[in-house]
Formats: structure tokens, C-alpha cells, sequence
């Protein structure tokens, strides 16, 4: 038996479902590691710009703690008005504190002294200092001795100063192919500075100029290069984990889905084979309503003939009992063409959805069982309200419709009920068609209910019965039609409600 279009259908729509979740979990992925490779990367680079700043820092503290250094010893030296040592060819007498009358002393014992000022002793000390990295300066826009001229960054500082803008500037500066940190502070002129200074004309809390300390980075370059490149390993390794982490879950990702996928196209298989065997089951049941739909109508055609043969024997032929006869044959034969159609409609595959009012298919379906329901004496009704028309396999349908018919006579049957009856109303809730068919045959058995849609389930012996019908109509309901099938126990019987979506409202 050819499957049926739906099963087709839903073949095609599963593996288009499987290569679109491929792809979507692919891109997932793919989405997933760009985020983590973008995250990783801006906390690498925050990395980085920490760590550079960090040694730019550690730096600038270096600059400054010389610079307190540098402060707090001129302040010890002004504390005391000066210092005298003794006059060498280094530290020769200030030519800048001549205006100083105790400039130079002579001890008791006959010793020379030269007062040094906190700034003459700070240029000397500032002098060791550059053999050990930080190299001081102090300078001013008013110079007492000329060869403490500033520098043109040292002008810009000092200027900033004087207009009040800063106290203190710091710059990271590239000369002659080296890097370096330029760092100064103002110097305020205090009570202790007047002694050299006053003459200049500055009163306390001037600015009278700054103390800078440069410091070359090579040693801070080549600390902060060594942290980036450790950072930069971290972060490779930690790269490296999270492509192959992302890959293995990936993988197993996939694996699983192609696994569900298989699980799904060998449940799809199955359900092939079991709406085979239905269809190949429900072909015999049909021969058996064939029987029943042309029994009379073969019965009238053979007494037709029987009469026409008896009226030559007689010799009683007369052209309107031909007529009559050949009239009433034709009749049956037509109604058994008919019956044929209608049972060629039922095996006929669909290939596509059609629209139509489910009542249009019950009617089908009366067609075909209707005589064997008269032939046990049951009687079917069939009753609708419904205003809508559904897109949908009516193929299939007719097919559930016929399994529930067919369920409900042999119920009936079974159970010997006189005056069964067999009710069917299909009505709308505005979402679905509703299907209901009831009888008064008894009911379903609580223990068994629930199994009843299970595949090879049936209460009639392997020899009557297959177990497939409900399984199969439940199957084509919701998996084909995607609609719902549902039982339950009413007075006397049972009803199955079938729930078919809506496709749109039309005038009835």
C-alpha cells in the first residue's frame, strides 16, 4: 500500500527540520563563542591598559617621592638659614648670595666657611641623584643664577603655576628615542625663603617657581612589557579553552540532535508500517461493507433477471416489463457504481490538503459503514452546527472517522444492546471543529482506558483484532491533521471528541 501523502509530507518536513536545527545550532554556537571571544578580548585589553597604567603610576609615585624627598631636605636646610661647609673647587661661594654680609666666616681656628642656600645645596645634591635614575631640577621664571634655566616644558609648568590654573603637571614624553616622565611641583615661598629671596621682591605664598624630577621609563616599559606578555599567554591558553570547551559541547550538541533526529525518523518508520498494516486491515473490513452495501442491490438485479427469464419461458414478454426490468437494473447498477467510487475514494491517497465541512466526510463515511450498521440494527445520527471549514487530509480524517464508526458498531455488537445508537455532532468553539462521536454501547473498562490509544492494544484476541486502529487514528489526529483525540465514559457509552484547528469562517 503506497503511504500516504501526510506521511510524505511529514518525512520531507523532518529532515527540513533537521538541517534547519543544525543550522540554528550552529549559529547558536557560533554566536556564543563571537561573545566570548568579544568578552575575552575586551577584559584583555582592559588587561593590558591596566597594566600600563599601573607602571605609569608606579612611576609618577616614583617622581613624586623624589620630589618629597628633594622638598623635605631644602626644608631641613631652610630650617637652619642655610648651611656653611668649607669652600672647594665644587662648592665654591655663592656669587648669587653676595648681598648676604655673613656669606663667609672664618672659625676661630681660622677655617673658611661658604654658606650654601637650600637651593644651592639641592642642585648639588640633585646632581647624585641622576646616577641613580631621578634627576632633579629646581628652576624658576626668575632666576637668581642663570644655569638654572628651565627647560621649554619646565616654561610651560611654571607659567601654569603663576596663573594659578595647577600646583603640580605631569607628562609621559618620548626624547631622543627614549621614553621618559616629567613631573613638577610649585615651590611656595615661606618666611625661611626671604632671607635669599626677598630681594626679588617675593612675599610669602608666591610661587616662586618649581622643583621637577624627570625619570626615564626604560625600566617601567620593560616591567610593563613583561606583565602584557604573561598577561597576553594567560589569556591564549584561556582562548584555546574555550574554543575546544565550546567545540565539545557543540559536538555532543549535534550528536544528540542527530541522535533525536534517527529516534524520530525510526518512530516515523513505524508509524508507517502501523498505518500500513491499518490501511491493509481496514481493506478487508471494506470488502466486508461491500458485501453489505451491494447485497440487495445484487438481490434485485438477480430477480430482474429471474422474472425477465420466467416472462420468455411464459411467453408472457411485453415491451413495458423489459422496460421495467431493464430500468430497475440499471438503477442497482448505477447505486453499485456509486458504492465503488466510494469506496475508491476512501483508498485514494492524498497529496495534498483540501478544504472541506468535516460533516461533508462524515457523510462519506455513513456511505461506506451505513449498511452495516443497518445490518446490525443501528441506528446512526448525525447532527451539525458548524459554520467553518477546515484545511486538512480528508483522506485521513475519513479514515478516523470510519475506525471510531466501525469501533462503536462492534462494541454494540459485542455487547448484544438492543436499540444501539450511534451519535455524531460536529459544532465549533470559534478555535476548532469538534467532532463527538458517542454510543450506547457500554463504556470503556477504567483499567484499560488510558492504554487504549497504546499501539497493539486490543481487547478482541490477536485473531480479530490488530490493536492498531486507535493508535493510528490517535497518530493522524494530532500528528498529521494536528488536531486532538480524546475519550471518556459517558452514561451508557462512551464518546471520543476529535478537534480539528479552524481555518477560516464562511457563510453557511
Amino acid at each position: 500500500m503506497q503511504r500516504t501523502a501526510s506521511m510524505r509530507v511529514t518525512g520531507q518536513k523532518m529532515n527540513e527540520s533537521i538541517t534547519f536545527k543544525q543550522k540554528k545550532l550552529k549559529q547558536h554556537y557560533l554566536s556564543i563563542l563571537l561573545i566570548l571571544m568579544a568578552v575575552i578580548t575586551i577584559s584583555l585589553a582592559s588587561g593590558i591598559y591596566h597594566e600600563i597604567e599601573h607602571h605609569k603610576s608606579a612611576a609618577l609615585e616614583h617622581a613624586k617621592n623624589s620630589f618629597i624627598k628633594d622638598l623635605m631636605f631644602r626644608k631641613w636646610i631652610a630650617s637652619h638659614g642655610g648651611v656653611y661647609v668649607t669652600p672647594t673647587k665644587r662648592t665654591p661661594p655663592n656669587p648669587y648670595l653676595a648681598h648676604i654680609k655673613d656669606r663667609d666666616l672664618v672659625t676661630t681656628s681660622g677655617k673658611k666657611l661658604t654658606l650654601m642656600n637650600p637651593a644651592y645645596a639641592l642642585r648639588q645634591l640633585m646632581d647624585y641623584e641622576g646616577m641613580y635614575g631621578a634627576k632633579g631640577h629646581i628652576t624658576s621664571l626668575k632666576l637668581l643664577n642663570p644655569n638654572n634655566k628651565p627647560s621649554d616644558w619646565e616654561i610651560k609648568a611654571l607659567k601654569l603655576f603663576d596663573q594659578g590654573q595647577q600646583t603640580e603637571l605631569h607628562e609621559f614624553v618620548a626624547k631622543e628615542g627614549q621614553d621618559y616622565i616629567y613631573y613638577m611641583k610649585a615651590l611656595v615661598v615661606k618666611k625661611t625663603c626671604l632671607k635669599c629671596h626677598a630681594h626679588q621682591g617675593y612675599k610669602v605664598g608666591d610661587i616662586r617657581g618649581g622643583v621637577s624630577v624627570t625619570i626615564p621609563m626604560k625600566k617601567y616599559n620593560n616591567d610593563t612589557s613583561s606583565a602584557v606578555y604573561k598577561l597576553i599567554a594567560v589569556y591564549l591558553v584561556f582562548y584555546i579553552i574555550v574554543i575546544i570547551g565550546l567545540f565539545y559541547t557543540y559536538s555532543n550538541a549535534k550528536k544528540s540532535l542527530l541522535e533525536q533526529h534517527r529516534l524520530e525518523q525510526e518512530n516515523h518508520r513505524k508509524d508507517e508500517i502501523m498505518l500500513a498494516q491499518s490501511r491493509h486491515a481496514a481493506m478487508g473490513e471494506m470488502i466486508a461493507m461491500i458485501a453489505h452495501q451491494w447485497r440487495q442491490p445484487i438481490t434485485v438485479i438477480a430477480m430482474g433477471a429471474n422474472n425477465m427469464l420466467a416472462d420468455v419461458e411464459l411467453e408472457n414478454v411485453s415491451d413495458k416489463s423489459i422496460k421495467d426490468q431493464s430500468y430497475s437494473i440499471l438503477k442497482q447498477t448505477e447505486y453499485l457504481s456509486t458504492t465503488i467510487d466510494d469506496f475508491r475514494n476512501f483508498f485514494r491517497p492524498d497529496r495534498e490538503k483540501d478544504e472541506v465541512r468535516l460533516e461533508q466526510v462524515m457523510y462519506e463515511a455513513e456511505k461506506i459503514i451505513g449498511k452495516s450498521l443497518e445490518h446490525s440494527n443501528i441506528k446512526l445520527t448525525i447532527r451539525h452546527s458548524n459554520g467553518y471549514i477546515v484545511k486538512t487530509y480528508s483522506r485521513e480524517l475519513l479514515q478516523v472517522y470510519i475506525n471510531l464508526l466501525k469501533n462503536a458498531k462492534e462494541a454494540l455488537v459485542d455487547n448484544v444492546i438492543e436499540n444501539g445508537w450511534i451519535d455524531v455532532l460536529i459544532a465549533d468553539d470559534n478555535e476548532h471543529v469538534i467532532t463527538t462521536i458517542c454510543d450506547n454501547g457500554g463504556g470503556i473498562d477504567t483499567a484499560i482506558i488510558d492504554r487504549i490509544f497504546d499501539p497493539y492494544f486490543t481487547t478482541k484476541g490477536e485473531t480479530i483484532g490488530t490493536g492498531l486502529g486507535l493508535y493510528m487514528s490517535k497518530t493522524i489526529v494530532e500528528k498529521h491533521l494536528q488536531g486532538s483525540l480524546e475519550v471518556a465514559n459517558k452514561e451508557k457509552g462512551v464518546c471520543f471528541k476529535i478537534a480539528i484547528p479552524i481555518m477560516e469562517k464562511t457563510e453557511v
